[in-house]
């Protein structure tokens, strides 16, 4: 039998009711017609819900030595991994509108006014910046997201500034200042970190995770949240009496690098522990 093909980019729901109910003999792969209804299926109801995403691949980067990541985006996750296993350094981008219900072709209008750029360029020494941004020339700003992927072989510091999403960064070497509103902040390292490092959320959790050898003088405050504390690989001092569940003041291995953690609407956690990537529960100690 024939593949009969109809095109419904622009059907009715009772359009691709029909065409799901088509037969399928002598018919595979993506012309399918159970395939296209599918794919119709997710249009429709991403039109319907005023939805549009892109995701524009992979750019790779052949870095000589360790690299410093600097992102400024528009909006949307954050994610910078140090994994020695890569050979390259690779940034993936997804846009995305999220416009709501009955915005027609809006959401994919939009699309086209986000812009991002991605460059590799020399330091001052052994150390190359990647510095990754993303832009929107439109209305409505706050429907834009460009969710941003970044993994090298050696991560050295790392700053991130977004908004409408989450921020995690794993295994660096360097500090960090990252700083995201309405989202989340992970940072998660095997290696020890000495330097400054500034952790300000808001409307999500803010997770500090570090080994042994790690230093600190942690300043440390929470609004509608509280603070926790796992502490097995280190030395931990109180130096105000004033500590409390919402915050704190204190010293890792007696360092003097300012820890600098915030968010609102909710908790803080911060781990000293073996193995950074991978713990068990958290305890209250405030």
């Amino acid at each position: 039998m024939q593949c009969i093909l109809v095109s419904i980019s622009r059907a009715t729901l009772a359009g691709v009711l029909v065409l799901a109910a088509l037969g399928t003999a002598g018919c595979t792969g993506p012309n399918h017609p159970e395939e296209v209804a599918n794919s119709t299926f997710h249009s429709l109801r991403n039109t319907v819900k005023g939805h549009a995403e892109s995701n524009d691949g992979v750019v790779q980067f052949r870095a000589l030595g360790p690299i410093d990541v600097v992102v400024d985006s528009v909006g949307g996750h954050v994610e910078v991994i140090g994994n020695p296993r890569s050979s390259v350094t690779t940034v993936q981008v997804v846009r995305e509108a999220r416009h709501g219900y009955l915005r027609g072709s809006e959401p994919y209008e939009a699309l086209q006014m986000i812009d991002w750029t991605a460059d590799l360029a020399p330091g001052p020494g052994p150390v190359e910046t990647l510095r990754v941004t993303s832009d929107y020339d439109g209305p409505e700003a706050w429907f834009i997201r460009t969710h941003i992927r970044i993994e090298t072989p050696d991560l050295a510091s790392v700053n991130v500034r977004t908004v409408r999403g989450s921020i995690e960064v794993v295994n660096n070497t360097g500090a960090v200042d990252i700083r995201t509103e309405e989202g989340s902040i992970l940072v998660a390292s095997e290696h020890p970190l000495r330097g400054e490092n500034i952790l300000i959320g808001s409307g999500g959790d803010v997770d500090y995770r570090v080994p042994r050898g790690s230093t600190g003088y942690f300043d440390v405050e929470v609004v509608d949240g509280e603070i926790m504390t796992r502490i097995t690989e280190g030395l931990w001092r109180y130096v105000r009496k004033a500590n409390s569940a919402d915050m704190v003041n204190a010293t890792l291995n007696d360092g003097t690098n300012p820890v600098i953690i915030r968010t609102t609407e909710g908790d803080i956690r911060i781990s000293v522990v073996r193995n950074p990537l991978g713990y068990g529960p958290l305890r209250t100690s405030a």
